[in-house]
């Protein structure tokens, strides 16, 4: 049993998306929920200025009457949130140099996979590019960003849970359809004709057939 004062574990993303905690995954998604709601009425702006002053008015409240309490009294005044304000806001150079080495090579990677799909390296990978394109743009036709960011964060709440219950069936599927994918791709790439080898290189071919023919 876990003591009163022992400290509550941090949770991660993963954690939040998967409901391991309902109350602190229901206070998430309804604050990005109604925040998404709020975009749709009002812009950007509004909805950040909006969020500050409710953020700060509070706090601005309460320094007000704390001072005016302490000028009444003839008291010191001290701040409320005093422990808040000496913690020093820092990153470690390590943490820094570690997400920055992160970064960079995520966007290496990323840069090199794109290059490769668009200047057509695997004619496999480019053409299941060609048709994510294709759906993407056909969706987008029919849902505004709104409405495909509304999805995409109830997904985020659904689909792990989801695939966390029926892991084993949905990869089951997955793979049927990969499979599928994959021979379509391999019979329309069989039928596209390969460019013609170097004559060099066909009369290398040709003097190693000759030599194992002699041998």
């Amino acid at each position: 049993m876990r003591s009163i004062d022992s400290p509550r574990p941090v949770m991660d993303v993963k954690d939040i998306l998967l409901w391991r905690d309902v109350k602190v995954t229901a206070i998430v998604f309804v604050s990005g929920f109604v925040l998404l709601i709020c975009l749709t009425q009002f812009s950007v702006v509004s909805v950040l200025t909006n969020i500050a002053l409710v953020c700060l008015a509070p706090m601005l409240a309460l320094r007000l009457l704390l001072t005016a309490r302490s000028a009444f009294l003839r008291t010191e005044f001290e701040h409320p949130l005093k422990a808040y304000l000496s913690k020093d806001i820092e990153v470690s150079k390590d943490k820094a140099d570690f997400v920055g080495e992160k970064v960079s090579g995520f966007a290496v990677a990323m840069s090199t996979k794109l290059r490769a799909l668009f200047l057509v390296d695997d004619l496999a990978d480019s053409l299941k590019l060609l048709i994510a394109l294709y759906v993407i743009s056909y969706v987008a036709q029919w849902f505004s960003g709104i409405t495909l960011t509304f999805i995409a964060f109830i997904g985020a709440f659904t689909i792990p849970k989801i695939y966390d219950m029926y892991g084993t069936e949905i990869n089951s599927c997955l793979g049927k359809i990969k499979s599928a994918v994959e021979d379509a791709t391999g019979k329309i790439t069989s039928k596209v004709p390969k460019g013609t080898k170097n004559p060099a290189d066909k009369e290398t071919q040709e003097e190693n057939d000759n030599d194992k023919k002699v041998s």
